[in-house]
């Protein structure tokens, strides 16, 4: 209740009273029950914000979920962090005497999964099961007239050909040539291949062996996984989609914490390192498309319709996300070998344990409407929304309650309001910015430091990648002029790209709206940790962009290098700092780009031309995708085989290790 508010009422109720006292109970009473509502009603008006929904999306309200994997001791990707990470996360400092055998000996699995869907028994097999899916049925009973591949589309009409997703499964050899990649440009950045596959001959655990590998020579580096080893209920097998069975992908047996996944029609192009993918240094190495975003809801289907693709998985991981985190959109990941985890996919897991359980019982993609989880998406933004709470929680509520007496004193506030409006002035001329901190990065710094960086540790240069933003910088697609004072209309508001200049980035924070009226009011002189808890899910998840801005404040007027200065807590001996250490050195990462293409066979021409560019560009081609999308036509299919066998034996002439001679 402000000042102002506290004095009207105080006169009201002096006046009140002279004139009535004198009068009947009748109207003593009645005096009372104004009273009664006029103070309610001030509550009210300072106070409903606590109780409203998000106003971002009314259909989607932030429903935060709290699981055993999220208060677990943090697991760490070492047995235990090393000294220098911790001086690292403080500080971006390295200790001078570092020698080059921290990292020598980095290296980290690789995992693909693989169908030889031209097999006659496989064939028979999905045919069975295609027979009896619900999804089947009606697409043959005339719900659809064919399911394409891409973009989530919903498909009705007369159904009539009994397969049409033969290209999903079809074999052009892809796999060999993609492992002679990995032999040639990555042989030093793994320790085993693991390739999932499946089992043709019902309850046998015998694997389909792709045709050209030597089982002898390959037994120490290539693992064929069947599928019954990784899946927690098998009664779902076979199975054929490849969403379902990335689900399950972190339960390979003995796969190394972090590891590198890809499909096999994914092609390496240039020598690789491990830090392409990950380093203890600067975490996760994310490739995003960060023009296409990925939007926060699910569609509205009509009955009766099939809806098959990636993009409907996508909308679907990206809405709980949104549940979780606050509804954003997000950006779509680049078509390039992916990193995953084993320990987070597992905290995933025990956080929506039904919705992986259910997206690993669908047979075929585009079963239950589509609504799978999209494992590589969906961590990679997990990631970033962990580290993005671990920060700002970590300010909130060990830095902002300075005394530590788990609640904000007038004091407490007041000084950071004075800090708020500091930042606000200079932010108010869009040519004006704060003075930048000589400690704040940009993405050349990373350009130019952190190849050395990586080298002192005797880690290798992340090359083709090139690191451009860092989650330790603040998160990296808020934004763009976001207005603080209310909501943004989501559907609308641009982001940053993690390519622009994070000291040039613009935000106004509106501690009015973001963190409540009563976060300003002088007269108030605690706000105890319950309400605190409610100011800072609003900031954080609800009204997210309030709290990309205030990240985004502490990092640009940091007074010294690293978290130590805004971010992380005072006291090195307690038990949060050990926990804020431990979540910011997992869920560290940064966003890189590097060349790769993205091509789709679907007629001789057109594949003959963007296969020839490929071999041109062979020098800088960092990765490239080849996705088989030829229709049903055998001429054609025969056609396009043809070329793009003698693309692959041109640009992988040399065999593997691991093929039969």
């Amino acid at each position: 209740m402000t000042p102002n508010n506290t004095f009207s009422l105080r006169q009201s109720i002096q006046h009140l009273f002279r004139r009535q006292c004198k009068h009947s109970t009748k109207t003593l009473a009645l005096a009372l029950l104004v009273l009664f509502i006029t103070l309610n009603l001030l509550v009210y008006m300072n106070f409903s914000w606590l109780f409203l929904p998000s106003v971002l999306d009314p259909e989607l309200p932030v429903e935060r979920r709290e699981t055993s994997s999220m208060t677990r001791p943090p697991q760490h990707f070492f047995s235990s962090a090393p000294d220098w990470m911790d001086e690292w996360l403080r500080y971006q400092w390295l200790d001078p005497s570092l020698n080059e055998a921290v990292g020598a000996d980095l290296t980290i699995d690789i995992v693909y999964t693989w169908v030889n869907g031209s097999d006659p028994k496989l064939q028979a097999l999905k045919e069975h099961y295609q027979d009896i899916s619900p999804l089947f049925q009606m697409y043959r009973a005339g719900a659809g007239r064919g399911m394409g591949v891409g973009g989530g589309s919903v498909i009705r009409g007369t159904g009539t050909t009994k397969d049409q997703t033969a290209n999903r499964f079809r074999d052009m050899d892809e796999l060999k040539y993609s492992v002679r990649s990995v032999a040639e440009y990555a042989k030093d950045m793994f320790k085993k291949i693991h390739i999932l596959t499946t089992t043709v001959d019902g309850e046998s655990d015998e694997v389909q062996v792709p045709s050209w590998l030597d089982m002898d020579t390959s037994k120490e580096v290539i693992q064929l996984v069947p599928h019954r080893a990784i899946f927690g209920n098998v009664s779902v097998l076979p199975s054929f989609s490849s969403l379902s069975i990335e689900s399950q992908i972190h339960h390979i047996p003995n796969l190394t914490d972090v590891f590198m996944y890809l499909n096999d029609d994914v092609f390496l192009g240039t020598p690789t390192t491990a830090a392409t993918v990950w380093t203890p240094l600067y975490g996760f190495v994310f490739h995003m498309e960060p023009t296409l975003l990925v939007p926060p809801t699910l569609l509205d289907f009509p009955a009766n319709s099939i809806v098959f693709g990636e993009w409907n998985s996508l909308q679907y991981s990206n809405y709980l996300l949104s549940r979780q985190f606050g509804p954003r959109h997000r950006s779509y990941l680049a078509h390039v070998p992916h990193v995953l985890s084993t320990p987070i996919l597992q905290e995933m897991q025990d956080m929506w344990p039904e919705e992986f359980a259910e997206t690993s019982s669908h047979r075929f993609r585009g079963e239950g409407q589509a609504m799978d989880v999209h494992v590589s998406f969906f961590m990679a933004h997990y990631v970033m929304e962990r580290l993005r709470e671990s920060q700002l929680s970590s300010f909130w509520f060990y830095r902002l309650d300075a005394n530590q007496d788990g609640v904000l004193d007038w004091s407490e506030r007041q000084q950071f309001i004075e800090r708020v409006e500091k930042w606000n002035k200079a932010e108010q001329d869009l040519l004006q910015h704060y003075p930048p901190s000589p400690y704040s990065r940009n993405f050349s710094s990373y350009t130019q430091n952190s190849d050395a960086r990586l080298r002192q540790l005797g880690f290798s240069s992340p090359s083709p990648s090139i690191y451009r933003l860092s989650g330790q910088d603040g998160y990296p697609f808020m934004l763009k002029y976001a207005n603080t004072t209310s909501s943004p209309n989501n559907w609308q508001s641009t982001p940053y790209l993690p390519y622009e200049e994070v000291g040039l980035r613009n935000c106004h924070l509106d501690v009015k709206f973001c963190l409540s009226p009563l976060f300003l009011d002088s007269t108030i002189p605690e706000i105890d940790n319950i309400t605190s808890a409610k100011i800072f899910e609003r900031l954080a998840f609800s009204e997210f962009h309030c709290g990309d801005c205030l990240l985004h404040m502490l990092r640009q007027t940091a007074t010294e290098p690293g978290l130590a200065g805004e971010i992380m807590p005072l006291d090195r001996t307690s038990d949060a700092y050990k926990t804020v250490s431990s979540d910011l050195s997992k869920y560290n990462y940064v966003i890189a780009t590097s060349t790769y293409s993205f091509i789709q066979l679907q007629e001789p021409y057109t594949s003959q031309r963007d296969l020839n560019k490929i071999l041109t560009n062979k020098a800088s081609e960092a990765f490239f995708c080849i996705n088989d999308n030829v229709g049903d036509s055998p001429r054609v299919e025969s056609a396009v085989r043809q070329v793009f066998k003698q693309f692959l034996d041109e640009r992988f002439s040399t065999p593997s290790p691991w093929e039969k001679p």
